[in-house]
């Protein structure tokens, strides 16, 4: 089971660099927030830490209307 706890002032090294969790999303460009659920869903701290982690927004694999395979439009 992954080691998944959090907190905003843990000390995380990356690199051979150590900053607190929260200095670390802070110097990446991320909301601490973005880093605590990427955590909470099982992401290590690297992985969580990653700004180019989330290439997609949270709607764009939904199929809607018309894109649905066989869909035809009355």
């Amino acid at each position: 089971m992954r080691d998944t706890i959090c907190a905003a002032e843990m000390p995380v090294t990356l690199g051979g660099k150590t900053l607190s969790a929260s200095q670390w999303a802070a110097e990446r460009g991320l909301k601490w927030q973005t880093v605590k659920m990427r955590r909470y869903r099982g992401a290590s701290w690297r992985e969580a830490l990653r700004p180019e982690l989330r290439v997609r927004r949270w709607m764009d694999g939904w199929l809607c209307g018309s894109q649905v395979a066989g869909a035809t439009l009355a």
